[in-house]
């Protein structure tokens, strides 16, 4: 019994071509919100656009080994979830940093919560993704990967973004407010697997004053660093940058068939 033309066209072609489903993306899901909070928050997030700019970039700059879920409304996290290839990020996490925001006055900067949020979930899902591409191309790491994990953000920001060491400042102010919430430290704050926040705080302010020392000058004086923490802040940025470039360089995806 022989296949008729047609019929073994196709499935010529469906052995001959990828199919369009199995591309290794970043997708991003929002589940359904069950309260009006949820059903506030998921709207803002929709409105911003910053889970769709995030997955967009990262789209379009590497190659993932594996689909990458970006999926808002889960009940944990913020995390990377590395059995699913998933990043999640709970309606509540987001709530919960647009209080904090709000809670401080944080619009007087002249950034206004709703932003100050986003730039903050902008970075959450960068440094997230940092741990996915950790694990899934198992690149070293010296020190603590959640450490890693800030200085991959913020990079991807500063040298990426429009107003991307602003989003990063943001970030960092957030880390300052959640140090602020905390009134005594305890011994397992010292051994855990992040950095304290007010040490987040002052690494990515370092990292965006390192960035352009000119421009972001008034991180100086905000961040009281002396003289030497200043010029320490510009050689610990080339340095993580140019180690950055050198782990992602082969998973870059290539244009032009070059």
């Amino acid at each position: 019994m022989y296949l008729n033309k047609r019929l073994m066209a196709i499935l010529l072609l469906l052995f001959s071509t990828p199919l369009v489903f199995a591309k290794n993306e970043v997708r991003v899901i929002y589940d359904k919100p069950i309260n009006e909070y949820d059903t506030t928050i998921e709207k803002e997030l929709r409105d911003s656009g910053v889970a769709e700019d995030v997955a967009g970039f990262i789209n379009e700059k590497y190659q993932l080994s594996t689909p990458l879920i970006f999926k808002f409304g889960s009940h944990d996290g913020p995390l990377y979830d590395p059995a699913e290839n998933e990043i999640l990020i709970p309606y509540d996490f987001v709530h919960e940093v647009r209080s904090r925001f709000k809670k401080d006055n944080y619009s007087e900067t002249g950034v206004s919560i709703i932003d100050a949020t986003m730039d903050a979930i902008m970075h959450t899902l960068f440094h997230e993704f940092a741990h996915a591409l950790i694990y899934n191309y198992q690149l070293p790491v010296i020190g603590k990967e959640e450490d890693a994990a800030d200085g991959l953000a913020s990079i991807l920001l500063i040298e990426f973004f429009e107003n991307g060491a602003e989003i990063a400042i943001s970030a960092a102010d957030l880390f300052e407010l959640e140090d602020q919430s905390i009134d005594v430290l305890r011994e397992e704050d010292f051994w855990g697997e992040h950095s304290l926040d007010i040490q987040r705080f002052y690494s990515t302010l370092c990292y965006v004053y390192g960035s352009d020392a000119l421009k972001y000058a008034m991180l100086k004086k905000d961040a009281g660093l002396s003289e030497e923490k200043a010029e320490i802040c510009i050689e610990d940025y080339e340095r993580l940058l140019k180690i950055w470039l050198n782990l992602l360089t082969p998973y870059l995806k290539k244009k032009n068939g070059h």
